[in-house]
């Protein structure tokens, strides 16, 4: 007979309760429990206190030649058991780990995107954009994925420049926008007749100036002697890229 099965019954043959044993070797309860269910084996100390109490022999306990492969036994179940432990904690984390991720990826692809029906409205000294151009965006597209869409971008003909709305001339102007992530400009010159006051031989054949764009979304320009100015602000929105055009009446 076992061990566990040996020491069960000769408690239940002395009608004692886990605890009762316990208290009369003076050890724990949870450790007789152990025992009963061969999850462990009682130190030598225990094991006398134990033949001491039921007036038996140690060896009828647990024999001498027994007792240390027994505890081997013992101790190679109770560390399987503990890895079991770690590696469904293990699995577990990873598990949790993968939803996180996933849920992370979904949220980028379904949620994180902003699609715009509508291009931002930006204004300066209170007069809205009238001719812009979408650098990229992000849309549904025909199989219900999202997709970025890019866009070439091309300065605007001659004949739009006389229908754009005018900005009057001023000492200092003032972009207002919202949902901004970023923003950078440029600015070329205009003659009276709206033809290129400036021209290049290079790609473009407009000679583009930097535009100094302060933390509160100011600028100023030199007038000199042309006509008009146009403005042009690259704005960054999240998922939407916008060229925004104005013409600035220095006369």
């Amino acid at each position: 007979m076992e061990f566990k099965d040996r020491i069960r019954e000769l408690r239940l043959e002395r009608g004692l309760s886990q605890q009762a044993l316990a208290d009369a070797i003076y050890i724990s309860r949870s450790a007789i429990a152990k025992w009963e269910n061969g999850l462990g084996l009682p130190s030598k100390e225990s094991l006398r206190l134990l033949s001491e109490f039921f007036s038996i022999e140690e060896q009828e306990l647990l024999k001498e030649h027994n007792y240390e492969k027994e505890l081997v036994l013992k101790n190679i179940k109770i560390n399987r058991m503990k890895l079991w432990i770690r590696l469904s904690c293990v699995a577990m984390v990873v598990l949790i780990t993968s939803v996180i991720v996933l849920r992370y990826i979904f949220k980028t692809e379904e949620e994180n995107h902003l699609i715009y029906n509508d291009v931002p409205v930006v204004s300066i000294n209170g007069e809205e954009i009238s001719f812009y151009q979408i650098g990229y965006e992000y849309k549904i597209d025909g199989y219900g994925h999202l997709k970025r869409y890019d866009y070439a971008l091309s300065f605007p003909g001659m004949n739009v420049y006389p229908n754009m709305n005018l900005i009057a001339r001023s000492d200092l102007y003032q972009i207002n926008v919202t949902n901004l992530t970023g923003i950078t400009g440029d600015f070329y010159y205009l003659n009276e007749d709206y033809s290129l006051a400036e021209e290049t031989t290079g790609w473009t054949l407009i000679k583009l100036n930097d535009l100094n764009i302060e933390n509160e979304g100011t600028f100023s320009i030199e007038a000199y002697n042309y006509h008009y100015v146009v403005v042009v602000l690259y704005l960054e929105f999240p998922d939407l890229s916008v060229n925004y055009y104005f013409v600035i009446d220095l006369g």
